[in-house]
C-alpha cells in the first residue's frame, strides 16, 4: 500500500489551527504543514463539513475538527491519560480550553466580543488551571503530561500572543513553568520561531 507524508491544513491565524499544529510539532511529526490563504467553492466541497482544519494521515485517512485531530494524534503517542479518570479530565480540559478560552479570546481579538470577558476568563479558567497544577503537577493528575497539559499551555501562550501578558504578571508561576516546559521542546520551539505572521494578531 502506498503511503504519503501526513498533512495538516489551516489558515495563518492561530485560533483553531494552533492546537493541532502544537500537537504535531510536540511529537516531532514528519508532516506537510499547509497554510491556506482562502477556501474556494471547489476546495470546500472536498471538506467534510466545508471548513478547516483538515488532517490527512499517511494512509489517506481524513479528519476534520480541531479536537478530534488532536486526540487522534495524541492517541498514537499514548498522550490521553492512563486511567479512565485521567482520560475524563483530559476531555474536560479540552472542552474548557476550546469553548471557554480559545474561542472567546479569538472573538475579542476580532472585535466581536466585549474585552471584559478576558478578565473573567483569566480569573475563572487560568486561576483554576494554576491551582490544579499547584496541587497535582499535571492537569489530569497522574504521573505524566497529557494532552490536557498541552491544551492549557496553548491557551496560556495564545493569550500572551493576544497581548495579555501584563494580566498574568507574577500571578501564575505553575503556568509559567508549564509554558517553559513545552517551549523547551525542539519541535514547538521551531514552530513558534518559524510560523508565518497572519498580520491579524489572532
Amino acid at each position: 500500500m502506498t503511503t504519503n507524508k501526513p498533512s495538516f491544513s489551516y489558515f495563518k491565524v492561530l485560533v483553531l489551527g494552533q492546537l493541532p499544529r502544537f500537537t504535531l510539532y510536540y511529537f516531532g511529526s514528519d508532516f506537510t504543514d499547509n497554510y491556506v490563504e482562502s477556501i474556494d467553492d471547489e476546495y470546500r466541497k472536498t471538506l467534510k463539513f466545508g471548513q478547516l482544519p483538515l488532517f490527512v494521515d499517511s494512509d489517506g485517512f481524513r479528519l476534520t475538527q480541531t479536537d478530534a485531530i488532536c486526540k487522534y494524534i495524541a492517541a498514537k503517542h499514548d498522550f490521553l491519560g492512563k486511567s479512565i479518570k485521567e482520560k475524563a479530565i483530559v476531555d474536560e480540559t479540552i472542552s474548557a480550553v476550546h469553548d471557554d478560552v480559545i474561542i472567546p479570546g479569538y472573538k475579542v481579538g476580532k472585535g466581536v466580543e466585549d474585552k471584559k470577558v478576558i478578565d473573567t476568563i483569566i480569573s475563572r479558567h487560568f486561576t483554576t488551571f494554576e491551582k490544579v497544577l499547584a496541587e497535582n503537577k499535571f492537569i489530569a493528575g497522574g504521573d505524566n503530561y497529557t494532552l490536557a497539559d498541552l491544551y492549557v499551555f496553548v491557551a496560556y501562550h495564545y493569550y500572551k500572543y493576544l497581548g495579555y501578558s501584563e494580566k498574568f504578571q507574577d500571578k501564575f508561576p505553575h503556568l509559567e513553568a508549564l509554558q517553559a516546559h513545552f517551549e523547551s521542546n525542539k519541535g514547538i520551539a521551531e514552530y513558534i520561531k518559524n510560523r508565518p505572521d497572519s498580520g491579524r494578531g489572532i
